[in-house]
């Protein structure tokens, strides 16, 4: 078990933020007005930021800012900036993305706590390793991660924040393009648009004809919610520092609820006692908000086990059966209490019926509640069919509840003091806290000897433990040097405590004093300036067709193929997996994620990596890549942006390369909809898609995105159709692009050999 344990808790609004402190977090994450990855989140400007961190601070949480989106050349003095703001609001941590500009935040402001994100696409012991020596103190790894893993990471010596509750996303973060390429809402920016909760149905593709395989439901890309409260004790023996709830998007209660029960099964693992997971516990969290529950990744669930293909929304609990339908309402027999105000909705085959009771009868009368067994009435909203079942999505009284919890003070924060009262001498009130502050608060009098009755030690301490108005509570107090027989008026001990108590507040909102801002110095970089056509192949036959392209560098996605065709002496290269585990065994390799940057080897960046901006060039550059493969995201405009600053920065020219045809991979996922729809044994490696059959996903506009699978079972979702910007080469050249970079991944040798020669024809060109 770490040694520290933290929960943190999500806050998209200062309500949120209230409801996690109050119930029981040690620290919270939360974005500002910029470069958060919730963009449309309630989050927090300048004021309502140094507010917030004032606030957790006096309980002794700490907040942690969000700047986790993909940063542009033209905003990267906004990005600084803004650090520097958070800097100033004495901002705990920040959690960053963009791994170029992570160093670069760490060499302006070299005492500010920096957080890798989950979507810095971290996760291996070589990329650990890599932030630690960069100075991360936390990398959050990916939801895919396994319990054994978490394990094997948690001895690298840098503290591990682990998703365990909440909304789980069907691709690895960071590699998800399907919002932004398909919807025009990037999820790299903080603006997903969420198409993994729409309908899509899976279809065998025989050469442009389609077969639908029937299914049950139609969200294939929907997973359930993450929900480990039961595997808490595993969790805390495998080493995680930072039990992450997933919510920014949730509303107050939520963040309450789900505060409140991690809490208790934290404590009762630290102090050895049993925790037992009841089923009213279960009932409140599904109340609040699920999409069925999982224990996700981290317990190697899959296919249905992972995924709810019925609904992509809450779906609450299950709240009764209707049983008779008359013109104007119908009848439920409850499965569970209802109350006025709860919001319900109605399982119908097509459209479900959602909304909140305003009306309730039995025998015709109206009540504002009924309990479980016995039959209501309500009023009709739209179709309703007899023996449908009624769902409660929101309960009004659990939510009352869930308020208090917040709106008063329930949380306290364990303070020693002492009084000393002398005759002929001031009284003098000590506080001190946990993080070492102490105040000093004395008499506006001298204390002196009682006429009739002297001011009792009991009476002292009945005044001073009234800091119910206050975030403290007096645990020890020491009235050792009280003499017996002294006195001082009972509103001078009152104002005593309440002064001390205020200072002590006003002491505990700063936590991180002393920050510094270190002017950095750009240096210059030698790029020895490299031209090249880049090509990626998956198949030999593809390969046998690029073969014969001039001064082509190429390379191969799948390791048996380019083994085979290294043993027969062809003059190829490996483009490394997206997500790798193991060891870089080859050299001059195509890296696809950042781990990779610790091995220094002289290959190529690929897309996956987000360079979206001249720092992040550098950092691929340093690390010894010798061309840089920019964003998907990019447009002309951010790319000749990016080439241009980077040779006035570091005076040389950079070998920048932009993919100018080929499938876009629009997710990687550890998730397999053909084993889900297929077979959904519970088991990996089923091999259905060896067989020689193409299959796609098809949306409800009829768009299909072909499915690609690799050796270690991941399933890689492509685009409609190849993006295709070789006529545009010339452009792309003028801003700065060295390289043109073609993939193929699902083209016969038909297709391959067409689009080779559209190449030679900008061939002279390259």
């Amino acid at each position: 078990m770490h040694k520290n344990i933290e929960l943190l808790a999500p806050a998209g609004s200062f309500e949120a933020l209230q409801a996690a402190v109050q119930n029981g977090c040690d620290a919270v994450y939360l974005g500002g007005t910029m470069f958060g990855a919730r963009a449309y989140a309630n989050n927090f400007n300048h004021e309502e930021m140094q507010k917030a961190v004032a606030y957790a601070h006096i309980y002794g949480v700490r907040v942690y800012v969000t700047v986790n989106t993909l940063i542009y050349e033209n905003e990267v003095d906004s990005f600084l900036r803004y650090i520097k703001e958070l800097q100033d609001a004495d901002v705990d941590a920040l959690i960053l993305q963009d791994i170029g500009l992570f160093s670069l935040v760490h060499k302006y402001f070299p005492d500010f706590e920096l957080h890798a994100s989950t979507q810095m696409h971290i996760h291996n012991p070589m990329g650990i390793k890599m932030l630690k020596e960069m100075g991360a103190a936390r990398v959050v790894v990916p939801r895919e991660t396994t319990i054994e893993e978490i394990e094997e990471y948690a001895k690298l010596g840098i503290d591990l924040e682990v998703f365990v509750q909440g909304a789980l996303c069907v691709s690895y973060s960071g590699q998800c393009l399907m919002s932004s390429l398909t919807l025009g809402r990037s999820g790299n920016r903080g603006e997903c648009a969420q198409p993994c909760r729409m309908q899509y149905t899976l279809e065998e593709n025989h050469h442009g004809l389609h077969k639908e395989i029937k299914a049950e439901g139609k969200y294939l890309l929907s997973p359930k919610d993450l929900n480990t409260l039961k595997q808490v004790p595993s969790l805390l023996d495998a080493g995680i520092a930072s039990f992450k709830i997933e919510g920014r998007m949730k509303r107050p209660e939520y963040v309450a609820l789900m505060t409140s029960l991690y809490r208790k099964a934290i404590d009762a693992y630290k102090e050895k006692r049993e925790f037992h997971v009841e089923k009213a516990m279960i009932d409140e969290m599904q109340k609040i908000f699920n999409r069925g529950f999982t224990s996700g990744h981290l317990f190697h669930q899959i296919g249905s086990s992972l995924m709810n293909p019925i609904r992509p929304n809450h779906i609450g609990i299950k709240a009764g059966i209707i049983e008779h339908i008359s013109k104007d309402r119908f009848t439920v027999k409850l499965l569970e209490d209802l109350h006025q105000g709860d919001g319900v909705r109605i399982l119908n085959e097509q459209n479900d019926e959602g909304f909140r009771i305003n009306r309730m009868y039995q025998n015709g009368l109206l009540v504002n509640g009924a309990k479980k067994g016995e039959y209501v009435q309500l009023d009709k909203t739209g179709y309703i069919k007899k023996g449908s079942t009624l769902l409660k999505t929101s309960d009004v009284k659990q939510l009352e509840e869930l308020k208090k919890s917040y709106q008063s003070q329930i949380r306290y924060e364990p303070i020693k003091a002492s009084f000393r009262m002398e005759i002929g001498e001031e009284a003098i009130f000590i506080v001190e806290d946990d993080a070492h502050h102490r105040v000093i608060e004395k008499s506006t009098m001298m204390c002196e000897t009682a006429l009739k009755t002297p001011l009792s030690k009991d009476r002292i301490k009945t005044q001073l433990q009234k800091t119910k108005d206050t975030p403290f509570i007096i645990q020890t107090l020491c009235l050792d040097e009280v003499c017996e027989t002294g006195i001082i008026p009972i509103k001078e001990v009152n104002r005593m405590r309440r002064e001390a108590l205020e200072k002590l507040v006003e002491l505990r909102k700063v936590r991180n004093k002393h920050r510094r801002i270190i002017e950095y110095n750009k240096e210059t970089l030698v790029c020895e300036p490299r031209k090249e056509l880049i090509i990626i192949v998956h198949t030999e036959e593809q390969f046998e067709c690029c073969k014969e392209m001039e001064n082509s560098l190429i390379y191969v996605a799948d390791e048996n193929v380019y083994r085979k065709l290294k043993a027969r002496g062809e003059n190829v290269f490996l483009r490394e997996p997206r997500i790798k585990k193991d060891e870089y065994k080859y050299e001059n390799v195509m890296i696809q994620e950042n781990g990779g940057f610790a091995k220094n080897m002289h290959g190529i960046s690929d897309t996956s990596l987000n360079i979206t901006n001249s720092y992040s060039a550098k950092f691929a550059f340093d690390h010894g890549v010798q061309i840089v493969t920019l964003s998907l995201e990019h447009t002309l405009e951010s790319i000749n942006d990016l080439t241009k600053t980077f040779e006035e920065h570091y005076h040389t020219k950079g070998n920048f390369a932009y993919q100018i045809y080929g499938y876009t991979e629009l997710m990687i996922s550890e998730y397999c909809p053909i084993q889900m729809c297929l077979k959904d044994d519970g088991k990996k490696n089923c091999g259905l898609c060896r067989r020689g059959i193409r299959y796609d996903l098809k949306d409800l506009k009829g768009h299909r995105y072909p499915i690609l699978t690799d050796q270690s079972c991941r399933m890689h979702l492509l685009s409609e159709k190849p993006m295709n910007h070789i006529e545009d080469w010339k452009e792309y050249a003028s801003a700065g692009i060295t390289s043109p970079y073609i993939v193929f991944t699902i083209e016969d040798k038909f297709e391959t050999k067409q689009v080779l020669a559209q190449v030679k024809e900008i061939y002279n060109e390259v």
